[in-house]
């Protein structure tokens, strides 16, 4: 497959501010119509959680109590740490659970009913849909993705969990409005590696879904790695930077590479690409609070009007590594 080199500009396409949000991609007269309570499909976006997916749920319940603002998807970019079998673990994963065991969070909370992550679930109707990182268990998943041929299939006890088929689109609707979404789920090999066919690298199989998908109308690109040499030279998937220059759409969530939330517009004018921080605690902060830049949401109405923005707001900050078991 051939590919173009990555380049992008340097300005980040911000046109407008929120109080204690950084918005991206509205305009001032739309983002009044969502003052006015517009119909629009409200998403939230986080990316690597390593094992906090109760935590995730209990923010999105907490913004929507702040906010008063309905969230009708949680949309995750991988490394869910889905691993329902702790044989199962790889290195990178042993190695941080015997520090923080938060990491072994979807084992914990997710495998059998609890009441007290079923009270966090029941105060909301959204679901999480996720595509792979490099980080799950591969085999776990592949028996559930063999097993029907829907775009998205559940992987947790109470139903609420998803995974994205990598290059099948799938249209999430919510009321009169709609979003069609496609995942890319694992990273690309780096340049040099000769080991192509191990589970976290993109299955050609995948490639393949993708290559046929043409010039399909996609909405929003959600995946963990980045585009091809997007940061790093020789890293990176050949195959998201296809569906960018291919398909255009209008935004590309992911994660992967541990960097702090970055957004700027592709070099296809079209895509704003947002890699969003880490779920994860920041450690240079005595507190241990969630690192600046790790929740999102969009608002969509349609591909002329929406709206992204980083949630900073200062009750965020009361989730840290010590307190979040206790919050609602």
């Amino acid at each position: 497959m051939k590919v173009l080199a990555v380049g992008f500009s340097t300005k980040i396409t911000t046109r407008l501010r929120f109080p204690t949000r950084c918005a991206v991609g509205t305009t001032a007269r739309q983002a009044k119509d969502y003052d006015k309570g517009v119909e629009r499909v409200n998403i939230a976006v986080i990316a690597d959680v390593h094992g906090r997916v109760l935590l995730a749920f209990k923010l999105v319940a907490r913004y929507q109590r702040e906010t008063g603002e309905h969230v009708d998807l949680i949309l995750q970019c991988g490394d869910m740490g889905l691993f329902p079998d702790l044989t199962k673990l790889d290195r990178a994963t042993i190695r941080h659970a015997r520090k923080e065991s938060t990491e072994l969070g979807f084992h914990d909370d997710f495998l059998t009913s609890r009441h007290d992550v079923r009270q966090v679930l029941e105060s909301l109707d959204c679901n999480l849909v996720a595509v792979r990182g490099n980080h799950e268990d591969h085999e776990f998943l592949d028996g559930l993705e063999r097993a029907t041929d829907e775009a998205v299939f559940p992987v947790d006890c109470y139903k609420r969990i998803h995974v994205l088929k990598t290059g099948v689109p799938f249209r999430f609707e919510a009321g009169d409005e709609n979003v069609t979404i496609l995942g890319i789920g694992r990273v690309g090999p780096p340049v040099g590696e000769t080991e192509l066919n191990k589970p976290k690298y993109i299955q050609e199989r995948e490639t393949e879904r993708i290559l046929e998908l043409d010039r399909a109308p996609i909405d929003v690109l959600v995946s963990h790695d980045s585009a091809r040499d997007f940061f790093t030279s020789g890293f990176g998937m050949a195959e998201i930077r296809w569906v960018l220059d291919q398909c255009r759409p209008v935004y590309h969530f992911f994660g992967h590479s541990g960097r702090p939330f970055h957004s700027l517009t592709d070099t296809n004018g079209v895509t704003v690409c947002a890699k969003m921080s880490d779920f994860e605690w920041d450690e240079k902060d005595p507190g241990k609070p969630l690192k600046a830049g790790c929740l999102g949401i969009l608002r969509w109405r349609n591909r002329q009007a929406h709206a992204f923005e980083v949630v900073s707001a200062p009750w965020l900050r009361e989730y840290t590594a010590h307190t979040w078991r206790r919050l609602g």
